[in-house]
């Protein structure tokens, strides 16, 4: 009853919202080749169930890199029915998500949230206009969106769940921010190496393995020849010593 329920009960109890953090990874823990290239690495299946989750989200989120080097429109596409399309929400610290992106859509004054750090007046009219929220958000201590006060700005916008969809550094990021509670990792069999390829997650990290986060109640799923690996992050905090 509780994981039918956990959005709702995560925003009630904490008043932030339920955040799932999506990846679509190669067998060797790689989103992109050397030369950025991504599409497509898992198959049709599961981007179909992909759609289903934006579907049954609030809202999905993006960091500005997967922004310049996918271009999505980020809407839901599915084949019995139309889909609900979610807000949208850019992290865009510096602002620069150009005006001609396919994310501002018909429909971007109704769905498009846009979250930065940028304080520019000039460069903050260009947006304002265009997007559904424009929300400044104070810089972390590394100079970086603070993604906990993102968080408590979409509970106010009453977002009770959120599915993050990448790239590497604000899936890293929100790990290291402590603000995903679940996982949907996508592993297709393809090997794609290279030291320049793109890792699965960037941001900070940890110094020693017990710090790490743990995946509990964990559940596998194949989608044809793909396999996706769900589970709900415990902190290092509630762990018991071993």
């Amino acid at each position: 009853c509780h994981r039918l329920n956990e959005a709702y009960i995560k925003y009630i109890s904490s008043n932030t919202p339920f955040v799932t953090l999506k990846i679509a990874a190669s067998m060797d823990g790689r989103i992109a080749t050397h030369a950025g290239h991504s599409h497509w690495i898992t198959n049709e299946k599961s981007r179909r169930y992909v759609h289903r989750l934006r579907d049954e989200t609030d809202a999905i989120l993006i960091g500005i890199g997967t922004l310049l080097q996918d271009n999505p429109k980020l809407t839901t596409r599915l084949p019995q029915k139309k889909g609900r399309n979610p807000y949208r929400i850019i992290v865009d610290s510096r602002l620069r998500t150009p005006l001609h992106a396919k994310i501002f859509g018909e429909d971007a004054k109704e769905k498009l949230i846009l979250a930065t750090s940028c304080k520019k007046h000039d460069e903050l009219k260009l947006y304002q206009d265009r997007v559904h929220h424009l929300l400044q958000i104070p810089a972390n201590e590394l100079g970086q969106l603070d993604l906990k006060t993102l968080m408590n700005e979409l509970a106010r916008l009453e977002i009770m769940s959120l599915l993050i969809e990448g790239g590497s550094e604000i899936s890293g990021s929100s790990v290291d921010a402590g603000i995903v509670d679940k996982i949907c990792f996508f592993f297709a069999p393809l090997l794609i190496g290279g030291r320049g390829s793109t890792g699965m997650m960037g941001g900070q990290g940890i110094n020693f393995i017990p710090e790490a986060q743990r995946v509990k109640d964990l559940k596998i799923k194949r989608f044809g020849t793909d396999i996706c690996i769900e589970g709900y992050l415990q902190a290092p905090s509630s762990l018991s010593h071993e």
